[in-house]
């Protein structure tokens, strides 16, 4: 429960002061991003560099100053003081894997979406924009040596993580919360800004289910961490999976499993949704209980 009596400045103000800062945030990572493109050109290396501006400007710092702005104790209002316990992180370890491939079959469909012939240039313009992230991605990640497995796992896994998750669920979510608001609002809010802010059209639906995960993580366990760690993990076994793939070290990418129309595939995603959702009323059950 966010407690409005320890917060400085009315609802308007506050999201008023973090909409400027995250435009600030925006507009400067952006800038610099273009400057390192201008220089150095677009390689695995200047991405990594524009990855890291973006977070660190863009996500960690909108999150951190709002909070030191409205509060003497940013540290609660961002929920950084609780750390999970090792059954949470298991049991939420074990809600990822499950959930793969019903989520890489949301996300089909989702990319399967035809628009009207009257929106045919919108959904070029989608489309070119959805194959300009994607490009983007694979120059970042397509480094094939281990170290840079190990970069793009820090910056794409951990660091993304850490960065969307103070400012989404750490900052927005709990600044929506304040107005006061039924936290399910707040929390289906902000995973729809989420996933609208990725600007990725053919993964909004899919997205933002992940984002009111990580909501609900928040809600329940009164901590930001958990929700850190799973996004982490969620992107880690992205970066893995890919790195994998480029080597030939593994033949089926980990974001294929369960799309094809196989009879074997049916059942898998099927099974997912279930064991899914059943993991997921226990560790509900698990952090409300810790929580209280």
């Amino acid at each position: 429960m966010i407690d409005n009596n320890k917060l400085i400045l009315n609802f308007k103000s506050r999201i008023g002061i973090f909409c400027c800062l995250t435009i600030i945030g925006m507009f400067i990572s952006g800038f610099l991003a273009q400057i390192i493109a201008f220089i150095w050109g677009e390689s695995s290396t200047t991405l990594r560099i524009s990855t890291v501006i973006q977070n660190l400007l863009f996500f960690i710092s909108p999150a951190i100053i709002i909070a030191l702005f409205i509060t003497k104790l940013p540290a609660d209002f961002l929920q950084l003081r609780k750390t999970p316990t090792l059954k949470s992180v298991i049991l939420t370890i074990l809600i990822i894997v499950l959930s793969i491939p019903a989520m890489n079959y949301i996300i089909y469909y989702n990319e399967s979406v035809v628009l009207p012939e009257s929106l045919s240039g919108l959904e070029s313009s989608l489309k070119a924009l959805e194959e300009s992230s994607r490009r983007q991605i694979n120059i970042l990640l397509g480094e094939p040596t281990f170290g840079g497995l190990i970069l793009s796992i820090l910056i794409v896994g951990v660091l993304t993580g850490l960065g969307e998750e103070l400012f989404f669920r750490g900052a927005l979510q709990n600044i929506l919360r304040t107005r006061p608001m039924n936290p399910h609002c707040a929390i289906w809010i902000t995973a729809i800004i989420f996933s609208a802010l990725h600007f990725q059209f053919y993964g909004f639906i899919p997205r933002i289910l992940i984002g009111a995960f990580f909501g609900y993580l928040v809600l329940w366990s009164g901590s930001i961490w958990l929700p850190i760690f799973a996004h982490a993990l969620n992107n880690t076994l992205v970066v893995i999976s890919m790195w994998f793939v480029n080597r030939g070290i593994m033949t089926t990418d980990i974001n294929k499993v369960g799309i094809t129309v196989s009879a074997i595939d049916w059942m898998m995603v099927v099974v997912s949704v279930i064991a899914t959702i059943i993991v997921i009323i226990v560790l509900r059950k698990e952090l409300l209980l810790n929580n209280r």
